[in-house]
């Protein structure tokens, strides 16, 4: 919800998914400029949702950026080894330095 309130305050249009499936479903559905998407999610997480879309066709040029409270070294890797182009931690989240980001992958 931070991030939507966020993207939205700087302008950017918002489609909330309440799943990984969910938002696979949208996907196919409309175009994006960017996914946003939490590592820990109940049924498919994050990995597998970035790993899903970098793997289709038609999704693989959409950018990934995960969002979690995972800060580990490990973690950050698997998320690289998924496909994300930008990995967030939670804790050590600046808006400033966010939108930046959203800027630089929606090109």
């Amino acid at each position: 919800m931070l991030e939507q309130s966020i993207l939205e305050s700087a302008g950017y249009r918002v489609d909330l998914a309440s799943s990984a499936e969910e938002g696979l479903e949208k996907a196919a559905a409309r175009r994006y400029g960017l996914f946003i998407v939490d590592v820990q999610m109940a049924g498919m997480n994050g990995l597998q949702f970035t790993a899903l879309t970098r793997a289709d066709p038609e999704l693989r040029q959409i950018p990934v950026m995960l969002v979690t409270s995972l800060a580990s070294a490990d973690d950050r890797r698997r998320g690289a080894e998924a496909g994300a182009a930008a990995y967030v931690v939670k804790g050590e989240f600046e808006q400033e330095t966010f939108l930046r980001r959203v800027a630089e992958l929606v090109r």
